[in-house]
């Protein structure tokens, strides 16, 4: 068990302590600095003082008694190039599970400017969750966002009940001998194309009102929380609304130190905690109007994120974080901005999106599907229309341009189907599976058959191509030299960054493993073999694309996954199948 925090990797865990009560948070705090042996690196969870008892942590530390320099080509972190994309490694591409909703978010704008109206707040640090999953390790997406965004408080933390990804901008406290220091940080705006755009957004973020009121009005709420904990005239602001330069944005930031009147931790948290950047002024009731709008726990995202060491202690506001409990499948990533008077609606959503861009790589390559079309109709359309829908919408495609497709509804494949009823695709049994073209642009009603590729970009913009299919000349394959990374985020989707995998001439495809030597699938084919009187194919875990063709095998029972090895590919039948060609009896030289 290790964890990483800023320029440290710890090790060498001597104990953990949970808490799962807020009554009970002060003795937790005081049980943990009492045990001086090592470092506590752990996590406060926003809602750590509601007066609540809950079912997972609201507070989690480990003492660790190693701690070293920590850097990040320790990791093999490549630092110069974040769009480096390879099938042999992991690659994080996050598939997006729950986005954000542009609808409920004005919807919660319209209430917050109801309350700003009435007095009853100056201003709403209101936040909204994107849900997201990949096939990457948790530390695996700590190592590829590690190139994106350089923080002074990245974090990687994993214990029995909690996940956390963390590259947080955001000083909560520092604590450094009798010395407190405080970093709010509020105001955003974007990066430019260049180095003059950047000189003028940043002349523009500093002498921008709103962002300076902002900025001056969480400075003036912590100082009125840190008079609790603080010696009488120590507290000096010697930096206001400085500007830090991230890879994707400006933010603003100021700088409050003051001397410490008790060390107690557990005090100091009930003083501050949470921090006044991620609330809004005054504190407490705008935590009440937050709970009201928003519609999920925020949990770590915005709690308290550091190391409690002997000589200092340092938190972070955990912002720009993952965060994941070990019972869900996808990780959580909060975002928010200050909403006050003259806020506008649409600048603010876009300050969440801006705010999460880190979390994709800078990499150009667009979806596709390839099908097949016969007299006008096209085999298993409605599957391809459903992976391709699928794929964009976890990958952040748009599709509002393709409205054609809805019009395609879903069939069920007839239950009495073998496998022999797929071996000529255009019997009268298959017929249900074919989809009529009609209403799909640019394709002409040809005789003979044909392959259609259609072509999906980000921003929404496709093309649609009908050619002739080429006559197969070997039905021979052979195992690939390079192994691909179940990690992979993109194996599982259909991109044109499939052509990486070469077919070598001669040869009808080669057949891939994975780094486990699983076997997965060919360059252009699902893989399926008879063994024992039984057809298999490898689960999508392994790393493989779901095909349109193996997928309605399934459906009809005929096919069963089942992890495969190279040893499994000795004295059976292979077969190679996809939707354009169908199922291919193959030899494996």
């Amino acid at each position: 068990m290790f964890c990483i925090y800023g320029k440290y990797r710890y090790e060498k865990p001597l104990r953990t302590l949970v808490c799962f009560k807020s009554a009970e948070i002060m003795d937790f705090f005081r049980e943990i600095q009492s045990d001086t042996r090592g470092f506590w690196i752990g996590y406060v969870c926003y809602e750590a003082l509601n007066k609540l008892e809950s079912k997972t942590p609201l507070s989690e530390f480990i003492l660790f008694s190693k701690c070293e320099k920590w850097e990040a080509k320790q990791e093999n972190i490549k630092q110069k190039n974040d769009s480096v994309f390879s099938i042999q490694k992991p690659f994080f591409y996050p598939n997006i599970q729950k986005n954000f909703s542009e609808s409920a978010y004005m919807q919660a704008f319209s209430r917050i400017k109801e309350e700003l109206s009435a007095g009853n707040t100056y201003q709403v640090n209101f936040a909204q969750e994107l849900q997201l999953s990949s096939h990457c390790s948790g530390f695996e997406i700590f190592k590829a966002l590690a190139t994106r965004q350089k923080t002074s408080y990245c974090c990687y933390f994993k214990s029995a009940f909690m996940e956390i990804i963390s590259f947080s901008p955001e000083l909560f406290f520092k604590i450094k001998g009798e010395k407190i220091t405080f970093q709010p940080m509020k105001g955003t705006i974007k990066r430019g194309a260049n180095k003059q755009e950047d000189k003028n957004l940043k002349k523009l973020i500093k002498s921008d009102f709103k962002s300076q009121s902002e900025n001056l009005m969480i400075v003036d709420l912590l100082r009125n929380d840190m008079s609790q904990i603080i010696k009488l005239g120590s507290l000096r602001i010697p930096k206001m609304l400085k500007i830090l330069k991230f890879k994707t944005l400006f933010q603003m930031v100021s700088t409050l130190k003051a001397c410490l009147n008790t060390h107690d931790l557990g005090t100091i948290f009930s003083a501050v905690f949470p921090c006044g950047s991620v609330t809004g002024a005054p504190k407490f009731h705008t935590m009440r109007i937050i709970e009201s709008l928003e519609q999920n726990k925020r949990g770590v995202y915005c709690g308290a994120l550091g190391v409690i060491g002997d000589k200092k202690t340092i938190f972070s506001v955990p912002i720009r974080t993952l965060s994941k409990q070990n019972d869900e499948s996808f990780y959580r990533y909060g975002v928010g901005s200050g909403v006050v008077w003259d806020s506008n609606v649409k600048d603010e959503f876009e300050e969440l999106q801006l705010k999460a861009q880190f979390l994709t790589p800078t990499l150009n390559f667009m979806l596709f599907e390839t099908m097949l079309m016969h007299k006008n109709r096209i085999f298993l359309l409605h599957k391809h229309k459903k992976r391709l829908l699928n794929s964009a919408k976890a990958l952040g495609f748009s599709t509002h341009k393709l409205c054609f497709l809805e019009t395609i509804k879903e069939v069920e494949a007839p239950k009495d189907l073998s496998l022999e009823d797929f071996l000529i695709l255009n019997s009268p049994k298959l017929e249900s599976l074919w989809g009529e073209a009609k209403g799909i642009p640019y394709l002409q009603n040809l005789h003979g058959v044909f392959r259609v590729h259609l072509v999906l970009h980000k921003n929404g913009d496709f093309a649609i191509t009908q050619s002739p299919i080429d006559t197969i000349t070997s039905q021979k394959v052979r195992l690939a030299t390079l192994q691909l990374s179940s990690q992979n985020d993109l194996l599982y989707h259909k991109t044109t960054l499939r052509t990486e995998r070469k077919i070598p001439k001669g040869y009808f495809d080669v057949l891939y493993f994975n780094e486990r030597n699983e076997l997965c699938e060919g360059a252009r084919s699902n893989v399926m073999l008879l063994k024992n009187g039984t057809f298999l194919t490898p689960p999508i875990s392994c790393g493989i694309l779901g095909g349109t063709l193996r997928e309605v095998l399934l459906e009809c029972g005929i096919l069963k996954e089942q992890v495969l090895h190279k040893s499994d590919l000795k004295n059976v039948q292979l077969y190679l199948l996809n939707a354009l060609r169908g199922i291919l009896p193959v030899e494996l030289v």
